[in-house]
């Protein structure tokens, strides 16, 4: 059966490449000189990317994610090689002004044309879920201003700024900011002790090497709105390194007589050259800020690592006696010795004192004073050497002295995990620069709390420990009755209301415990992340022989495996959620007759599922373990033959896995490579698609990092290759078909870039169609198959869209209600029932749908009133009028795109029937001198 994807119709006059904006060839040969750079840039990335991993692993620490190295080179400027998150900022000031409202409606929302508003939530997209998975939390805070401490905001790594009015309740669900929080990492919240309606926003996950911080953001109204106030983006150092402030992991805000003064603690990006050479942003404004007005910022001498470079920081703690005790992180110039140290001040820091070095300049401190006594503090760290992956430490007279847990019979001790797969010095298991948690109870100083894989508590000070957590039933947890909570803890705050009371961030969301006295059950912790949609989905598919009546998609997600959503929709309009297959989820796919569905983990490990249970589409490890670290993959629905990317970014040459006999039964899979061409090193496949309409052999569309696109002909047998000569002069991120193999759909997704590009005739030429399109990352695109001046775009910044993609500049606007302004990776689209999938990045899965009911008796909207179609609906019989008078040939589609009629030299106005196809929808076009002048959906009853 043969699915296809983009059935594009509507009216392309004779004149069209004679209005239409094309290319020039200045232009074309500007992007191939600036490739040059972009592949030092992809290079030096990769490169800075490896040292980390090396640097990582040598510290007995877990290596940076790869999808950011992939994301960064995905989005980078390619003349500069830095990225322009700041962009975002200027965007969506323009945004709430108006500047993109929305004019036209489109059919492919239901012909809904709502202005956008991140505060009216409405019917453009409909969320779909997961509803309670969660993601990744750093920054937990009870609201201030709700008297009966129930209020709780946190904000995700991705997926932006939330609050629950009753964390209390199991059932309470998070509402969420604004959408455009997505663009930015939150790490830390905060709020002023002087006036409750202050909060401030720290962005920035340094821990990964998330490059999506934005500096501090500030509300003077308890969250109802927020300016960012210190800036980010101030040029480049001499040596090319970008400046500003990107990574945030803590302020506080200390009461001096009335005065509330802020203290910032800012962070180097991970991305670097450990050597000192490479590196990306913000290395060179580590330190601590202090502001006296709320508003401006100024780096405090008396912290500095080197004359003008403050330490990178990682933790703010304020005692009751207002002394400020700040710790520190590796950082990633090499000649700072940052790392592993604690500092003091007692004159809100004029002067501090370093009260403790570990004397590992790689070592990230977090540190806790005690609420009661301000002389009593203490730290959670990695230790001094590769042996000591983590240490504790404790001091009673204000840092003069320590005790650690390096010494032994010191009286603290290190936890000892009850699964025997986490070591028994080491209760973080290697990751102790990603998760590090130490708190005191409010009320009592001696009980202790400490995160890493799992949670422990001490209620002697540190000297013996008890397990309160465990992520998992390996081994010997299953019999532990504590409760299970997600793995990775990077935050546990008191409710200052109800100290009994703590909540806890990681990487599965919110956890409330309702008494900290009663932790030894496995009801003590409960999940709170009902609607807490930060899910991070790199690809999906909708399974096309479901409906969204009683849906069945698979989708890729980081940390969270493959989830299907699936069943009748709840009555929140999700859908029921289930893994498909664990741990990092990627790209995936569904068979056209419903025999089979894949998932993938990182790299080339595919799983195929069908009746007979689930297998690995490459038997070799080596295999499994090559290509990107998210790998595209592509399959051949009409042939049941699956395309997958077979090397990394440093190879010479493109190399496609080609697995055929995905529908076989019983399962015979036959593996074999397919060599394309050869490129140069930091050139690589970032884009596969199949071409629907080649139904007896498989063709190819192969785009690059550089810009450079592919056809490959009789893919599934010997292969022919051949380039389609343009350069798009920068990441292909989406490649798609329009009516035949010649229109074709190109999007681009670095800044500084045009983003989207067209062509009618097989790639010869090409036309910009970016438009008024903002200078944002373009991820997906999209064209309604029943018009092809419809097109909506997949970004960083939402859904964008167009009712005139066919004109020489066309207008987009923001389509994005309901979804927001969040990282849109994918498209899917079921021509069966017209519903369209947008993956998201950060907020999970959204549908909508097709609605072309108002065309069933009128033509589209760009067609002449001279042009008609009649009678329709209709049961056979069928006249096209045209106003030129001249005869046409005839195509009609039905909804999954196929050809099931064609009709050559129809004369106008004479009748012609279609009495023989079954009762529905079609798409009709007619066709004068290869052009299409005229369509129309019909109805056949």
């Amino acid at each position: 059966m043969m699915l296809k994807l983009f059935l594009s119709v509507g009216l392309i006059g004779t004149s069209f490449l004679l209005n239409a904006q094309e290319v020039t060839k200045k232009e074309e040969i500007q992007n191939s000189k600036a490739n040059e750079k972009y592949l030092k840039h992809i290079k030096d990335a990769t490169q800075a990317f490896k040292k980390n991993v090396q640097f990582a692993k040598k510290h007995n620490q877990k290596p940076p994610n790869e999808y950011y190295l992939q994301d960064f080179i995905a989005t980078m400027d390619p003349e500069t090689g830095q990225v322009s998150n700041q962009n975002y900022v200027e965007l969506d000031k323009r945004v709430e002004s108006g500047t993109y409202r929305p004019e036209k409606k489109l059919k492919m929302f239901n012909g809904v044309n709502s202005q956008y508003s991140s505060k009216n939530i409405n019917s453009l997209w409909v969320e779909r879920g997961p509803y309670e998975v969660g993601g990744r939390v750093r920054g937990i805070m009870f609201d201030p201003n709700d008297v009966t401490g129930k209020k709780v905001w946190a904000g995700g790594v991705s997926g932006g700024l939330w609050y629950n009015n009753d964390i209390t309740n199991a059932t309470s669900e998070w509402v969420l900011v604004d959408g455009f929080w997505s663009n930015t990492t939150v790490s830390c919240i905060v709020s002023d002790p002087n006036n409750s309606q202050i909060f401030y926003v720290g962005t920035g996950e340094v821990e990964t090497g998330d490059f999506s911080g934005l500096g501090i953001w500030k509300t003077t109204d308890g969250g109802a709105t927020w300016q960012q106030i210190f800036n980010i983006e101030n040029g480049y150092a001499s040596n090319g390194v970008k400046k500003g402030i990107y990574n945030v992991p803590d302020i506080q805000v200390v009461n001096n007589n009335g005065v509330s003064e802020v203290y910032a603690g800012v962070a180097g990006t991970y991305l670097g050259d450990m050597s000192g050479n490479v590196s990306f942003a913000g290395v060179y404004e580590a330190g601590l800020y202090k502001s006296t007005d709320g508003t401006n910022f100024t780096l405090l001498n008396t912290l500095l690592s080197t004359t003008t470079q403050g330490y990178d920081i990682q933790d703010i703690e304020v005692g009751t006696d207002n002394s400020i005790w700040v710790s520190t992180r590796s950082s990633f110039v090499g000649s700072s010795s940052s790392g592993g140290k604690i500092f003091k001040s007692n004159d809100y820091g004029a002067t501090f004192t370093n009260v403790y070095d570990v004397g590992n300049k790689n070592s990230r401190v977090m540190v806790e004073v005690s609420n009661t006594n301000p002389l009593k503090a203490y730290a959670l760290l990695q230790g001094a050497t590769n042996a000591e992956p983590v240490r504790i430490l404790k001091t009673v007279d204000g840092g003069t002295t320590w005790i650690s847990t390096d010494v032994a019979v010191s009286g603290i001790t290190l936890p000892n995990p009850i699964d025997t797969g986490q070591p028994d010095n080491d209760f973080t298991r290697g990751q102790a620069f990603y998760d590090l948690v130490i708190e005191t109870d409010p009320q009592n100083d001696e009980h202790v709390y400490v995160g890493g894989i799992d949670s422990y508590k001490s209620t002697d000070g540190g000297a013996t420990w008890t397990q309160y957590t465990k992520w998992s039933n390996n081994n010997l947890l299953n019999a532990a009755n504590i409760a299970g909570v997600h793995a990775d803890q990077h935050a546990l705050v008191f409710n200052p209301k109800n100290l009994n009371q703590f909540v806890m961030g990681n990487d599965g969301g919110i956890f409330f415990a309702a008494d900290k006295n009663n932790l030894a059950n496995n009801s003590a912790i409960g999940v709170r992340n009902k609607r807490l949609n930060i899910t991070q989905f790199y690809h999906g598919t909708l399974n096309p022989t479901a409906t969204f009546a009683n849906e069945n998609m698979i989708l890729g997600a980081q940390d969270n495996g493959t989830r299907r959503l699936s069943g009748v929709p709840l009555a929140n309009n999700f859908y029921t959620s289930s893994e498909v297959y664990g741990g990092d989820g990627a790209y995936t796919a569904y068979d056209d007759q419903g025999l089979y569905h894949i998932a993938s983990y990182v790299y080339n490990n595919h799983i195929i599922f069908n009746a007979q249970g689930a297998y690995n589409l490459l038997s070799s490890s080596t295999q499994r373990n090559a290509g990107q670290f998210i790998n595209p993959l592509a399959v051949d629905r009409n042939l049941d033959i699956a395309y997958t990317n077979a090397n990394s970014s440093s190879s010479t040459s493109i190399v496609l896995n080609r697995i055929s006999g995905l529908a076989s039964v019983p399962l015979s899979l036959t593996r074999t490579q397919l060599t394309i061409v050869a490129v140069t090193a930091g050139e690589f496949a970032t884009d596969i698609f199949v071409s629907p309409y080649t139904t007896a052999s498989s063709t190819l569309f192969i785009g690059l990092s550089s810009g450079k696109l592919f056809k490959v002909t009789n893919a599934n047998a010997t292969h022919s290759t051949s380039q389609i000569n343009f350069d798009f002069g920068g990441y292909i991120s989406d490649i798609k078909l329009g009516a035949s193999e010649s229109e074709i759909m190109v999007t681009v997704s670095n800044f500084n870039k045009t983003s989207v590009f067209y062509s009618i005739d097989g790639g010869t030429t090409w036309i910009s169609k970016e438009g008024n399109l903002p200078d944002i990352p373009v991820k997906a695109i999209f064209m309604n198959p029943e018009d092809n001046n419809e097109v909506i775009l997949g970004t960083y910044f939402g859904v964008w869209g167009t009712a005139n993609f066919q004109a020489t500049s066309p207008t987009w606007a923001l389509y994005s209600d309901g979804l927001g302004k969040f990282k849109v990776n994918h498209f899917d689209y079921r021509a069966s029932d017209k519903t369209i999938l947008a993956v998201t990045y950060g907020r999970g899965a959204f549908t909508t749908k097709i609605d072309n009911t108002t065309l069933a008796t009128n033509e589209t909207q760009q067609n002449s009133v001279a042009n008609q179609v009649y009678p329709n609906p209709t049961r056979g019989p069928l006249h096209v009028k045209l106003a030129n008078g001249k005869p046409v040939d005839i195509e009609i589609f039905d909804v999954s795109g196929k050809l099931v009629m064609t009709k050559k030299n129809i004369k106008s106005d004479e009748e012609f029937n279609i009495e023989n196809l079954i009762k529905g929808d079609y798409v009709l076009k007619a066709i004068q001198n290869g052009n299409i002048v005229y369509t129309s959906v019909i109805i056949r009853k």
